[in-house]
């Protein structure tokens, strides 16, 4: 995917100029941690939740993390689901 950004950005991505433009690096996760108000938190990763390729939640981050978005984080107990790790 195309990436933009510069080193001191939220989307700060870097190859080397003339020989790739292949990213070489980039930011691993965004977190903003509200700790007055845990609903109002938001993270993201470039790939997704999961590192098993494969998996549903695999990439499922991707487009939100190139284009610099956040999703909700989730923390309550009573609104987290379970998923069977099969792998």
């Amino acid at each position: 995917p195309g990436l933009a950004g510069d080193h001191d950005c939220v989307l700060s991505t870097s190859s080397v100029p003339g020989v790739t433009h292949d990213c070489l690096r980039g930011p691993a996760a965004r977190y903003v941690w509200d700790l007055g108000d845990r609903d109002r938190s938001r993270w993201v990763v470039p790939f997704g939740a999961c590192g098993v390729p494969g998996d549903v939640h695999h990439h499922d981050q991707t487009p939100a993390w190139l284009a610099g978005d956040l999703l909700p984080v989730t923390t309550d107990w009573e609104r987290l689901t379970e998923e069977r790790d099969d792998h």
